[in-house]
C-alpha cells in the first residue's frame, strides 16, 4: 500500500499515453508512437516508468474527442478508457501509483466507491481517483449543462457521498443532499488506504480550489512560461487549505509541463522544433477552440492571434515545454520550483517509448543532488 507522507519534496507524475498522439496534433508522432492499444506495449511503459523514478501514472478520460481533424491523425481517438485501462498498469508494476479520472456527473457516487474499492484492492492500495465535474461531454450523456458553480457545487457532495460509503464499511449509510439522497449497505471489497484513495482534481478557479483545498491530497493545473501565472495558484491553494484547517503541506498542486530530453541540448531543441513544424494546425485550432470554450483560465493566458495560440496550445495543451539535456531540463525545473514554491510536475512528453521514458528518468538524479527529490524506494514509495 501506498503510504502518506508530508514533506516539501517534489513528486512526479506521467501522463499517460491514452491515444495514439494524446499531447501535440500531429501525424509524424502518431506515427512514430508505439500502438496505444497493445497490452505488451502498455505493461513495458507502466514498468519503465517505475524503474526510472516517477511517482504516479495519471489516466485522462473523457467520451467525446477533439474533433474530426484530431481523430483523423490519431489525436485522442482512440481513447483509452482509464478505468478499464489502468489496471494493465497496475497488473504490470508493483509500487507505483495509478490515478484514473471518474466524472462525478456521470457515475452515481455509490458506482464511483464501488469501483474505486476495487481498483485500489486490485492495485494493492496504489490507486488514486482524478475528480472531474464533466463538461463537453454533457450532450452525449444526455444531461443539460451546469453553469460553473454547480458544477463544482455537485462534484463536491459527489466527493462527499463517495466517502460516506467508504466510511460506512460494512454498515449502512444514509446520505441526504441537495443533489443525492441514498440509503443502503454496499459490499466489499473495501478501499485499502485509510481513509481514502488519493484525490486529485484540476482546478485553479476559487470554486475548483476549494474542492482541493477541502476534500483531495492534490490539485494540478497547467505551467505556463509566466510564472506569477503558476506563483498564484500555488499560494492560493496553500491558504485555502489552511483556512480549511490542513497543513499546506497535505494539499499537493503538480503542473502539466511538456518535456523532450536529449543527448546534447540541441537535439533535444531539434527534435521540439521538428514536432512544431509538424503539427496539424487544423487539429490544433479545433483542440484550442475546446480548451477556450469551456476555461476561463484557458482564456486568460492563451491571449492573441488564432493560429499563434493553436500553435502553443498544439504541443503540451498549452503547457510551458522543456528541451535540452537531462540536466539542462533539471535546472529548468529546478527554476521553477524555486520562483513559484510548485512541488509537483505531470510529465507530458510529446513522443512514448521506453527510451524517451528512461532520457527523462536520468532527469530525476539532478534533482536529488540539488536535495529537492528523493527516489520514491527511498521514501517508502509514498505518494
Amino acid at each position: 500500500m501506498k503510504l502518506r507522507r508530508v514533506d516539501d519534496q517534489i513528486r512526479f507524475g506521467l501522463m499517460w499515453f491514452n491515444s495514439q498522439t494524446p499531447y501535440a496534433t500531429s501525424r509524424v508522432t502518431a506515427e512514430a508512437n508505439p500502438d496505444v492499444l497493445d497490452v505488451n506495449v502498455q505493461m513495458e511503459l507502466a514498468r519503465t516508468a517505475e524503474q526510472v523514478g516517477f511517482d504516479f501514472l495519471f489516466y485522462a478520460d473523457g467520451y467525446i474527442g477533439h474533433g474530426e481533424a484530431n481523430a483523423r491523425i490519431g489525436h485522442g481517438e482512440p481513447r483509452l478508457s482509464a478505468p478499464v485501462w489502468a489496471p494493465v498498469a497496475m497488473m504490470a508494476t508493483s509500487h507505483i501509483g495509478v490515478a484514473t479520472t471518474l466524472h462525478t456527473r456521470y457515475l452515481p457516487p455509490a458506482v464511483i466507491a464501488r469501483l474505486g474499492a476495487n481498483l485500489d484492492r486490485l492495485s494493492g492500495g496504489r490507486w488514486a481517483w482524478n475528480i472531474v465535474p464533466g463538461t463537453k461531454d454533457d450532450p452525449l450523456i444526455g444531461l443539460p449543462p451546469l453553469e460553473h458553480s454547480q458544477r463544482y457545487a455537485h462534484a463536491a457532495e459527489a466527493v462527499r457521498a463517495v466517502k460516506a460509503i467508504w466510511d460506512a464499511g460494512d454498515g449502512e449509510v444514509d446520505f441526504e443532499g441537495e443533489f443525492y439522497r441514498f440509503k443502503g449497505s454496499m459490499m466489499g471489497p473495501r478501499p485499502v488506504q485509510k481513509p481514502y484513495p488519493l484525490l486529485f482534481n484540476a482546478g485553479v478557479s476559487p470554486a475548483g480550489q476549494d474542492l482541493i483545498a477541502s476534500e483531495c491530497d492534490y490539485g494540478f493545473f497547467a505551467v505556463v512560461d509566466d510564472l506569477d501565472k503558476v506563483r498564484g495558484p500555488v499560494e492560493q491553494l496553500a491558504a485555502r487549505a489552511e483556512r480549511h484547517g490542513r497543513d499546506p503541506l497535505e494539499v499537493n498542486l503538480v503542473g502539466s509541463i511538456g518535456m523532450v530530453v536529449g543527448r546534447t541540448g540541441e537535439e533535444a531543441r531539434e527534435r521540439l522544433e521538428w514536432i512544431r513544424d509538424n503539427l496539424d494546425m487544423e487539429a490544433a485550432r479545433g483542440w484550442a477552440h475546446s480548451f477556450l470554450v469551456r476555461s476561463k483560465t484557458y482564456q486568460d493566458t492563451h491571449q492573441g492571434d488564432v493560429d499563434e495560440v493553436a500553435r502553443s496550445v498544439g504541443i503540451a495543451a498549452g503547457s510551458t515545454v522543456l528541451a535540452g539535456t537531462a540536466e539542462e531540463v533539471a535546472e529548468q525545473l529546478l527554476h521553477i520550483h524555486r520562483s513559484t514554491g510548485l512541488r509537483g510536475f505531470q510529465i507530458l512528453p510529446l513522443m512514448w517509448s521506453v527510451e524517451e521514458l528512461k532520457a527523462i528518468g536520468e532527469v530525476f538524479p539532478h534533482l536529488a543532488k540539488a536535495g529537492v527529490w528523493t527516489a520514491p524506494e527511498d521514501r517508502g514509495w509514498s505518494w
